[in-house]
């Protein structure tokens, strides 16, 4: 067993997470479940950043004492964490007792020789809250914010980062895994190279920080006092020991999770002040990458920001979850626009795994009464091994992809990917084992081995997502009927295995993801004008095609057509024959029976010389590729008018 220390970037309070910042704090928390599930000793850190200039003026604006108001706001982010499912296990503010004990320990044990005063000009940007060199603004800009910093002059204390260059650079070859990706190492490694400045920690005359040790009319600067919050959560300069903990026990860090555009003061200053005090430095700091809105950079400046809130209520967490990590890698920078999340909601949860879920309980209820028991040991089918190796390999292929020590990035989309590669083929299972068929022919005991197998290959993948969609695993493993059989997040995935499923009596609960009923009033589907179909009809066009549920009686494949089925259908009484193209997506077994939507009032065509009198309505999912026939949500009445 390891003990990993795990951190994210601590936010400003002067406005609510977006997205962009909900994606750090989701992929820490991948990451802190994993381990842990692995049997690993996991501390996982979050926080906010409390002494900015920007935060006392939000508090004055709302009329609050600054501590006051950062502490309602704790109440709002941690509010916003709990609804995204974040495990974290202690969570910081600056403003703390503990905090201002900690950041007057550290500058005390800095070397003093590294500590001066001194006046410095420069241009100041209010919303990154630092200094920055004329030479990277943008047309006289900030690169991030967008907007022209203020010159200011005035006299602070300083840190001598200048002398830590060398140093600095013998570390990062010591250590190639210190900073990650490899871009970001690169990006540090030659600005370090060109040349470091002394850096000024102090700023004059404000009242809202921590004072200077030894001189009260100086605050820390408080970039520079947010660094040391990783330390504060260890019982960094604490008199007392921390229970829980331990004094120090943590450090040095395993992992620092943050932005890539803070990676400068993770990867330049903070080792450096580290060295300084004599403390060890952090193992890794990873840079992740942004999630911009239609290709560019979320934030309230620009006024371009999506939040958690915007989705949770109505999609759930792990939809959100979901979406951030199979987009790309963790180093990388992802996009969010409404249509792809409801492409990958509706492809990837609704029709894959969600589908999946309700497919297999629905028939274990349906032949089995919901009964699954583990069977004697049989000689297993090709497609039993098959599905076996799919199961019991794909654990190797997730571990590698989310360790970044070994990969150089955090490969969240490939793991994700590798387990609905199991999705897949415990789906293409149900199509070659052909329950339905089973039935018919009265083939009981392949029936039963069959439907086990399936509830098996589901409660692995329940454990597989555990990290990732923590919720969904959970009503996996609820409608498996195992509730009180595992203790979550201890040493789960020894669990994972063929054949483990104890005997148990299957519910089939409500959808885990219903699908997105696409429509204008949706955000799903923006009404601007690149989205506006062409080849629009007047209503009255539409008023003139008759829909209705029909049954399917008989179904049976059209010869020498790999594409076409022929059905049997009843319509309230009216008996006809439709042919429909979906040979390669159904068997005919599993439409017998089932409500579909027709359209009754077209001429007849001759299809491959048969005769159809109607046209069945089926949907061809975007993302997969996959035909979903489409089916009336509740029981209807065969007849029924669709409108």
């Amino acid at each position: 067993m390891r003990q990993l220390y795990i951190t994210t970037a601590i936010d400003y309070v002067n406005n609510l997470p977006h997205l962009g910042t909900a994606y750090e704090k989701i992929g820490a928390d991948a990451i802190a479940r994993f381990r842990r599930m692995e049997g690993d000793k996991v501390h996982f850190q979050m926080g906010n950043d409390e002494h900015s200039a920007g935060v006392k003026k939000a508090a004055e604006k709302e009329g609050l004492p600054s501590k006051k108001y950062c502490d309602g706001m704790k109440e709002k982010f941690t509010s916003i964490w709990a609804s995204l499912g974040i495990s974290y296990d202690d969570f910081i503010q600056t403003s703390e007792k503990r905090h201002y004990t900690a950041v007057t320990t550290f500058i005390g044990k800095m070397k003093k020789e590294d500590l001066y005063k001194k006046r410095y000009e420069g241009w100041y940007c209010e919303p990154c809250e630092a200094f920055t060199l004329e030479k990277d603004l943008v047309d006289g800009n900030c690169a991030t914010h967008k907007s022209k910093p203020r010159w200011l002059s005035e006299e602070n204390y300083f840190f001598k980062l200048s002398a830590y260059q060398d140093k600095l650079l013998q570390h990062y070859k010591e250590h190639p895994r210190f900073i990650l990706p490899e871009i970001r190492r690169n990006e540090v490694r030659n600005f370090v190279k060109a040349g470091l400045q002394d850096i000024s920690i102090s700023r004059a005359g404000l009242d809202w920080g921590i004072p200077f040790p030894g001189d009260s009319s100086h605050t820390v600067y408080v970039w520079f006092d947010a660094l040391i919050n990783y330390l504060t959560a260890t019982g960094y300069g604490s008199k007392t020991v921390n229970k829980k903990i331990g004094r120090l026990s943590l450090w040095p860090a395993e992992l620092h999770l943050v932005g890539k555009d803070i990676t400068r003061f993770h990867c330049v200053i903070w080792p450096a002040m580290l060295m300084s005090a004599g403390l060890a430095l952090p193992k890794t700091v990873f840079g992740h990458g942004f999630v911009f809105l239609k290709g560019e950079k979320m934030s309230k400046t620009l006024g371009n920001i999506v939040t958690p809130l915007d989705i949770i209520p109505r999609y759930g967490a792990d939809a959100l979850r979901y979406y951030l990590l199979r987009e790309s890698s963790f180093g990388a920078d992802g996009d969010f626009t409404w249509d792809n999340f409801t492409k990958r909601y509706n492809g990837d949860l609704a029709n894959d795994i969600g589908n999946l879920l309700n497919r297999t309980l629905g028939m274990a209820n349906k032949y089995l009464e919901g009964h699954l028991v583990p069977l004697k040991k049989t000689k297993p089918l090709p497609e039993d091994t098959v599905l076996k190796d799919k199961i019991t390999g794909v654990l190797k292929i997730v571990r590698e992809e989310v360790d970044w020590q070994k990969s150089g990035d955090i490969n969240f989309h490939k793991a994700l990917a590798a387990i609905w590669e199991v999705i897949g083929a415990t789906d293409k299972y149900i199509d070659s084992s052909a329950p339905w068929r089973l039935v018919k022919e009265e083939k009981t005991e392949e029936l039963k081995k069959t439907l086990y197998n399936v509830a098996d290959s589901l409660r692995n993948i329940a454990l597989l997502i555990a990290p990732f969609l923590p919720k969904t695993s959970r009503e996996i493993w609820s409608q498996l009927g195992l509730e009180k059989k595992l203790k979550w997040e201890k040493q789960v995935f020894k669990n994972i295995g063929w054949g483990k499923t104890p005997a148990t009596q299957v519910t089939a609960g409500k959808p885990i993801f219903p699908r997105i009923d696409i429509s204008p009033s949706l955000p799903s589907v923006p009404t601007n004008k690149e989205n506006k179909m062409e080849n629009q009809i007047e209503f009255s066009e539409f008023q003139k095609l008759e829909l209705r549920i029909a049954e399917v009686k008989q179904a049976a494949k059209v010869e020498k057509a790999d594409k076409l089925l022929v059905l049997q259908i009843d319509i309230g009484g009216d008996e006809r024959q439709i042919v429909a193209g979906i040979a390669q997506h159904y068997t005919p077994e599993e439409l017998i029976g089932k409500k579909v939507v027709v359209v009754t009032n077209l001429k007849p065509a001759v299809i491959r010389g048969i005769e159809s009198n109607g046209m069945l309505l089926a949907a061809t999912d975007t993302a997969t590729g996959k035909v979903i026939v489409l089916t009336p949500e509740k029981e209807a009445v065969a007849g029924s008018k669709v409108k």
